[in-house]
């Protein structure tokens, strides 16, 4: 992912497709300092669910940006909207300041040097880098640890450190603590220096076009958010060095092309240097509604499907780590070398039966339900009471058994199975303190990417064979 170029990664289910991408960011963030990367994803729950991880690395929050309306379901104490974002470098202006301040008092310089970011600049270089290289001027040809120590012109700055600065033992180790708060101080000024601009420009609707167009280095959004807004991208001179786009076999070929194409290109040649895409052509396809685009025009196929299908070359990734083997036994043969990682192997949460089942995994055949089987209250609304009745009962027995209610989620295939079964939960269970609702009902479609510990599925058809025909 870090090469130049197209690189492409096939993940298959539990292999780590979301780890793959934190840490293809990680490596341009680090490696390509320069370089700005744009994150892209089919649908909000996976982005958030990246975005998280990102925040958990060592990446500033100040060079994250997160776009779009699925922002609010971000689980983060910050935000990281644009408007989030100005007002938290706005904020932290105010916090560096407050510290620039602190410092000019320690060094008997007049306190108005952290009025704004501008005079604090000055500061730095007139007062804090002179004193810093006079010292090692003077520290570095002596090497003695007492006399290096009284002459440490920035102490009292860092008087309230929870340990003695200097051990005075050992001339080195205390120069090495030294070079430390000198780069402590060094990043304070540099982010200063980053937010000079949010300081001279006036109005929030500037500072949100530079924040987005200049300071941002890892930028998030959905396809559709992309697809939306390109318009308005082109025009702020939106740029960017890298793309990294995950579930990339559930994206059309268009929106494929569109996140490639939010820039104009310099003197005719394109500033993109990297495209990683990751997914699993063997996982859902993308949905197009309209029969005869999706049979006859082949729109269903993304374009990842299409590198796949024509020989691109591609790394898979080889060891799931989610389920049990015998239930991975289910699907692995659709991959190449597909094997386990060695905790589903070893770990006793796999190796242990599940209370209250006799099988890791089985199949029910739900007979009709007073009288009728699946039904179509409207069309393309499928349903299925019986179906409806018997997954609910599952839960019910599992809750009375102990299982949480958070491990456990309810799927179906169907949008009208989904409102039945949670018109069943509501009736049965959700007011009952001994069983409450499960963590999520909702489609296959929509828990792409997500996983918990027990899945109850429901697939509703009795009379024809429906979405399975697709598999």
């Amino acid at each position: 992912g870090v090469q130049p170029g197209l690189t492409m990664v096939v993940g298959p289910p539990g292999t780590g497709k979301t780890d793959t991408a934190t840490q293809i960011l990680h490596m341009l963030f680090h490696n390509c300092p320069g370089q700005r990367t744009l994150l892209i994803t089919h649908s909000n729950q996976a982005l958030n669910d990246l975005f998280t991880k990102i925040m958990q690395r060592d990446v500033p929050s100040r060079y994250l940006l997160r776009l779009g309306m699925g922002e609010q379901e971000l689980e983060s104490e910050e935000d990281y909207s644009r408007a989030g974002r100005v007002n938290a470098m706005l904020a932290r202006r105010l916090q560096l300041l407050a510290e620039v301040e602190r410092l000019a008092r320690s060094l008997g310089v007049p306190e108005d040097v952290a009025y704004t970011c501008e005079t604090a600049a000055h500061f730095w270089l007139l007062h804090v880098l002179s004193r810093w290289e006079r010292f090692v001027a003077t520290a570095a040809p002596s090497r003695d640890a007492a006399a290096m120590a009284a002459a440490f012109p920035f102490k009292d700055f860092f008087s309230d450190a929870p340990a003695p600065l200097f051990s005075g033992k050992s001339f080195d180790a205390d120069m090495e603590r030294a070079r430390g708060c000198f780069r402590h101080l060094r990043t304070m000024f540099q982010e200063l220096e980053e937010i000079r601009p949010f300081e001279l420009l006036r109005g929030q609707a500037d500072r949100v076009n530079y924040l987005m167009s200049k300071q941002a280095r890892i930028v998030a959004m959905t396809c559709t958010h992309a697809a939306l807004k390109r318009r308005e991208f082109v025009d702020l001179a939106f740029k960017y060095d890298n793309l990294v786009m995950e579930e990339a076999a559930q994206i059309l070929e268009i929106e494929t092309f569109i996140p490639m194409l939010l820039q104009r290109n310099e003197d005719g040649v394109s500033r993109l240097k990297r495209v990683c895409l990751i997914g699993d052509h063997h996982q859902l396809p993308p949905v197009v509604k309209n029969m005869a685009f999706q049979k006859f025009s082949h729109l269903d196929q993304s374009l990842f499907a299409r590198f796949v299908r024509l020989g691109t070359p591609y790394v898979e990734l080889n060891a799931q780590g989610r389920a049990r083997p015998s239930i991975a036994n289910l699907y692995n043969w659709r991959y190449r070398c597909l094997g386990d990682l060695p905790n589903v192997r070893e770990s006793p949460e796999f190796q242990m039966a599940n209370a209250g089942f006799a099988h890791e995994y089985q199949f029910v055949d739900v007979g009709e339900y007073m009288g009728q089987g699946e039904s179509e209250p409207t069309p393309y609304f499928y349903q299925n009471l019986g179906e409806a009745e018997y997954v609910v009962s599952v839960f019910c027995f599992m809750r009375l058994l102990g299982y949480p209610a958070s491990k456990i989620s309810i799927l179906t295939t169907y949008n009208g199975q989904k409102h039945l079964i949670r018109d069943v939960i509501e009736r049965r269970c959700a007011n009952h303190p001994a069983l409450g609702r499960p963590q999520k009902v909702t489609t296959v479609d929509k828990f792409q990417g997500q996983q918990n510990d027990y899945v109850l599925l429901s697939l509703v058809r009795s009379r024809v064979v429906g979405h399975v025909r697709d598999v």
